[in-house]
């Protein structure tokens, strides 16, 4: 892109945040901008690392008008419902969309410069180290930032669970994967047809149990579309033993990834 188009760009992507109410989200800006991906991801970036836009939650993950402290306003982002999802879907198949969306368009949402994506689940009987040490998929990441020296390495777990299956303990069999991962997140798959009403309890109580462990949580009503996914909670970052990550990326990972991510610090 020009550097004229560059500077042009930025310009319009920060007039239709503030046209939203200094709040919005990656997939409504992208398509009433009519940009490509590359276009929106590249603009979006900049301005995030000259200071003037900053990251948020929602679906799809969001942005928003960096403001001084004491200008801060309160905006609500709305939500759309969504429709024509299946009410019924075995964990199994939850795998190979979730993976999808994460070696795209949350990959790009989370700014990583090279990373692998793998589905951990399909281990058959191989010994992982024991209960609760084997995610549904790993996602190991290489990051780097503009203004910090040095490359930075993540390897984030993923519990998923189909909405017959929700429970509280999805947060700590999360947790268990976090010995040996940077960040841990629960990704639960709640349909359009299921209403949040009968199931508020339950994931207020994750959610909280969720935001005291440091765990990520997501969930989404599509596991095919970005647009869907509800970052309610970012998984702290913590940094796990090193002998414990590379136990983990020994057990976890297939060869041809291990190799990937050798080739990345050298």
């Amino acid at each position: 892109m020009p550097p004229n188009d560059i500077g042009s760009h930025e310009t319009t992507l920060l007039a239709k945040v503030r046209e939203k109410g200094g709040h919005a989200g990656n997939v409504t800006l992208q398509r009433e901008l009519g940009w490509n991906t590359d276009t929106y991801w590249s603009v979006r970036d900049r301005l995030v690392d000259s200071g003037q836009l900053e990251l948020g939650r929602g679906k799809g993950g969001s942005v928003s008008l960096v403001v001084r402290a004491d200008a801060v306003s309160a905006i609500a982002a709305g939500s759309e419902a969504q429709s024509g999802t299946p009410t019924s879907v075995c964990e199994s198949e939850l795998y190979d969309p979730v993976a999808g969306v994460l070696r795209g368009a949350w990959a790009k949402d989370m700014r990583f410069r090279s990373h692998v994506v793998e589905v951990t689940a399909r281990q058959g009987r191989r010994d992982t180290g024991g209960t609760w040490t084997r995610p549904d998929i790993v996602v190991a990441a290489l990051r780097v930032f503009p203004h910090v020296p040095g490359k930075f390495f993540d390897l984030v777990t993923f519990e998923l669970k189909a909405s017959n299956a929700i429970s509280v303990t999805a947060v700590f069999e999360a947790l268990a994967h976090r010995r040996a991962a940077t960040q841990a997140y629960v990704w639960l798959h709640l349909p359009a047809g299921v209403e949040r009403d009968d199931t508020s309890a339950l994931l207020e109580r994750i959610n909280e149990e969720a935001r005291r462990q440091g765990v990520g949580l997501i969930i989404g009503s599509d596991p095919a579309d970005y647009s869907s996914w509800d970052v309610q909670l970012r998984a702290v970052r913590v940094e796990p033993d090193p002998e414990f990550l590379n136990e983990f990326i020994a057990q976890q990972l297939p060869a041809l990834a291990r190799d990937e991510l050798a080739q990345w610090f050298r």
